[in-house]
């Protein structure tokens, strides 16, 4: 497969980040048509933009692990010393829910050969014999 054009991934780095398409392509100085085309059909920017959701995921989770670790306290302390402390409970709960502890992401392959011969046996499969 062929290597990113610096436009390419500095727009993967936006995306992943949590830019818009329209931002994106309003800072590279490109058109929203170029950057929904890589997203679309260039399965190297597809397979790049993948590594780095799942980058920004695992950094996210690890920023939380203080918190995480504070809700289970919070939670482990309103257990022993229930004095009516509902809301503390469920801003616990809400923090280990947003953590994600219990539901693994789903984010495609950083593989651009993998994701075009997926592509691939998807549109074969959509033909009519």
């Amino acid at each position: 497969m062929k290597a990113l054009t610096p436009k390419q991934h500095q727009a993967a780095v936006f995306i992943a980040g949590g830019a818009t398409i329209t931002a994106t392509a309003e800072q590279l100085e490109i058109t929203r048509a170029t950057v929904h085309d890589w997203l679309k059909n260039d399965f190297t920017f597809q397979a790049h933009l993948n590594g780095l959701k799942r980058e920004v995921i695992e950094a996210g989770r690890l920023s939380l692990q203080s918190s995480i670790a504070l809700a289970v306290e919070t939670i482990n302390s309103i257990m022993q010393n229930s004095e009516n402390d509902l809301a503390r409970l469920k801003a616990a709960h809400d923090i280990l829910d947003r953590a994600g502890i219990d539901k693994p992401q789903s984010i495609g392959s950083d593989d651009a050969v993998k994701l075009k011969k997926q592509y691939d046996l998807e549109k074969y499969l959509e033909l009519d014999f």
